[in-house]
C-alpha cells in the first residue's frame, strides 16, 4: 500500500510503495485520464489532468528505478523460513519519489472532480466501448479507489505538517466552498511551488497552510493571473496552457 510523508525540509511529500503499488497507480491514472480525453483545450479539466499526468510521470520513473529505492524489513526470519522450507529475502524493495507540496495538494483537491466525467469511459455503454476498446465498469471502481488512496495520502502528509485541526479546517473549507477546477490556470500552482521553495524552512508550516487554503478557495491573485493569461492567449491565438509566466522561475536544485 502507498505510504506518504513530508520531506525533511517540508518541500514536498515522499510517496513510497512497492512495484505493484506504483504500477497499478500509473495504470489507473492513465485509464482515468484517457489520452482521448485530454486532446484539445476545450476539455473541462485539461489543466487538472496534465498535472496529474506530471505526477504520474515521476511515479512511473520511480518503479522503473530512476528515482529512490528503500529497503525495509519484511518480518521474515530463520524460523519462518525453516517452517516453510524456503529461503526468502528478509527485506522488501520499495520505490520512492518526491512531489512538491503545492503540486500534491492541487492533485488531492482537484482530481476527485474528474471522476464523474471519467466514469463515462467505462462499461459496455461507455465512450471507449464505442471505439471498440471497452473497459469494465469494475475497473472504474478500482481506478477511482487507487486515486483516492493517493489523494488521502497527500492530505495525511499535509496534516502531519500543519496539524490535524488545521487540516480539518482546510478540508471543511473545500467542502463548503466547493470551488471548481474547470479550465484551471495551473500556472498558479507553479507560482505556489516557487513561493514555497523561496520560504525559509522554519516558516514553511505557516506557508503551506496558506497555500492549501488558496488552492481550495481561489483568491483574487489567481483570477488576476488567469486574466493575464487569457489576454495573452487571445493575443497569440493559443491556449493558456501553452503560455509560461516569465516571473515564475524554478531553482536549478531543490533541497527536499
Amino acid at each position: 500500500m502507498l505510504q506518504t510523508k513530508p520531506t525533511e525540509h517540508l518541500t514536498g511529500i515522499t510517496i513510497q510503495g512497492d512495484y505493484n503499488d506504483f504500477y497499478d497507480l500509473v495504470e489507473s491514472i492513465y485509464s482515468m485520464v484517457g489520452s482521448e480525453q485530454i486532446q484539445g483545450d476545450e476539455t473541462l479539466y485539461y489543466g487538472v489532468k496534465n498535472r496529474l499526468l506530471g505526477v504520474c510521470y515521476d511515479i512511473r520513473h520511480a518503479f522503473m528505478g530512476d528515482r529512490d529505492l528503500v529497503l525495509e524489513d519484511n518480518g521474515m526470519n530463520q524460523e519462518i523460513m525453516k517452517w516453510h522450507a524456503q529461503i526468502t529475502p528478509t527485506q522488501n524493495v520499495y520505490y520512492s519519489v518526491n512531489i512538491l507540496f503545492p503540486e500534491a495538494i492541487f492533485v488531492a483537491a482537484s482530481v476527485p472532480q474528474i471522476y464523474p466525467f471519467s466514469s463515462l469511459y467505462y462499461g459496455v455503454r461507455g465512450k471507449r466501448a464505442e471505439m471498440g476498446i471497452a473497459m469494465p465498469y469494475a475497473d472504474y471502481v478500482r481506478d477511482k479507489a487507487n486515486l483516492d488512496v493517493l489523494c488521502a495520502g497527500i492530505w495525511q502528509a499535509l496534516g502531519t505538517v500543519v496539524g490535524d485541526e488545521e487540516l480539518e479546517k482546510i478540508i471543511r473549507l473545500q467542502q463548503r466552498i466547493d470551488d471548481d477546477y474547470m479550465h484551471y490556470a495551473t500556472q498558479y500552482i507553479d507560482k505556489c511551488n516557487v513561493e514555497l521553495l523561496k520560504t525559509q524552512v522554519s516558516k514553511r508550516k505557516d506557508k503551506l497552510r496558506n497555500i492549501a487554503k488558496r488552492i481550495v478557495k481561489k483568491t483574487q491573485a489567481y483570477y488576476n493571473l488567469k486574466d493575464d493569461l487569457e489576454y495573452w492567449a487571445q493575443e497569440y491565438g493559443t491556449s493558456i496552457y501553452d503560455l509560461e509566466d516569465p516571473r515564475i522561475q524554478y531553482p536549478q536544485d531543490i533541497e527536499w
